[in-house]
């Protein structure tokens, strides 16, 4: 499969436009949570020990291997995090020294109002490998409890907002993705936009109708809720875009930019495989949005969701306009996916 094939299949079922008069009409897509952003994470001043971590010597000298991925809980920037094993194929050896390293963690970072954060982070030991010893970045992991209770109340106008497009503006589709932060329920959220594409009067008209949202059910001394909403101009009821329903992995691969240029190890078996997730466009704009279908969420899933939150898919502009916000389900079957610089694992990244 050639790297526009996804994209090209899925405009293939492009509408075509229907010509109309009067006001163009900016479509509201669904509000959801702020993905969790690297840059601002707590997880930006994490400290951990200097000293690496060693290979167990009874293991080493028994010749084991083993693989340990743990939740861990900051509850205080001076205090160890709280630490849950949450996949284990490795004896308690290792399990021991990975325990040993976290109790060393720190967050001094943490402000006291953020509440506790979650994170996930993996440990890798092969004694052939030539790093035997190796562990992934910590990923921050989102509070969806509290983010879904929040959203069941936040407050929007019921009427359709319309927009008058400037004359100049020649572009049949537009996008503006908006973040809002509420720190008060009873006062206009903060809003920015994230990203736009649309003439100055359009995107000013977006921003003064998320100034209107409220979030009466934020107490005062909660802590900010940030939220972000996706609104597409259309022009004249220009048509619509999507990807295929369904594509397996190594076929979504295959259209990431510079994916033969990625470094990534993931082990599918110890994420309760098989499972599928639900990937939306958000790149270059903004972190893409990704979740699990049909289960409920699996920590041992964050680091490889991640992974896919921050790939770029390889679109023209136009294309990218149009399939912004659009999502596709991707299936993920039991295995390994190993991909280096200069190899050609994307081709097919699968390995049973």
């Amino acid at each position: 499969m050639t790297r526009s094939r996804l994209a090209a299949t899925a405009l293939h079922g492009l509408l075509a436009a229907l010509i109309a008069h009067g006001p163009a009409r900016a479509q509201q897509n669904d509000i959801s949570p702020l993905p969790v952003d690297p840059a601002t994470s707590p997880l930006r001043c994490l400290q951990q020990p200097e000293a690496p971590l060693e290979y167990p010597a009874e293991a080493r000298r028994l010749q084991l291997d083993g693989t340990v991925r743990v939740g861990l809980a900051f509850t205080a920037p001076d205090r160890p995090p709280e630490v849950e094993v949450l996949a284990r194929f490795a004896d308690e050896r290792f399990v021991n020294a990975v325990r040993e390293r976290v109790a060393a963690y720190r967050l001094p970072c943490q402000a006291a109002a953020r509440g506790t954060v979650r994170a996930v982070q993996t440990f890798v030991f092969r004694l052939r490998e030539p790093v035997p010893v190796r562990w992934s970045q910590p990923v921050e992991l989102q509070d969806t409890d509290r983010a879904r209770a929040l959203r069941a109340c936040l407050r929007t106008p019921d009427d359709q907002l319309q927009v008058n497009a400037s004359r100049f503006d020649q572009k049949t589709v537009g996008n503006v993705m908006v973040r809002m932060t509420f720190t008060a329920p009873d006062q206009p959220p903060e809003v920015q936009a994230l990203y736009a594409s649309t003439s100055g009067n359009t995107q000013d008209a977006i921003l003064d109708r998320a100034r209107s949202y409220r979030l009466p059910c934020l107490s005062a001394e909660d802590r900010p809720m940030s939220f972000v909403q996706h609104f597409i101009y259309r022009k004249h009821d220009a048509g619509r875009a999507s990807f295929k329903d369904e594509v397996t992995l190594g076929e979504f691969l295959s259209n990431i930019k510079g994916i033969r240029q990625q470094q990534a190890e993931f082990d599918f078996n110890t994420m309760n495989c098989p499972f599928t997730v639900a990937w939306t466009l958000g790149k270059p704009a903004l972190a893409n949005r990704v979740g699990e279908i049909g289960t409920e969420r699996d920590p041992n899933r964050a680091e490889f969701l991640a992974w896919l939150a921050g790939l770029e898919m390889d679109l023209t502009p136009d294309r990218f306009e149009h399939l912004l916000g659009r999502m596709v389900k991707i299936k993920v079957a039991c295995g390994t996916l190993r991909l280096q610089p200069a190899t050609t694992a994307a081709a097919a990244p699968l390995a049973p």
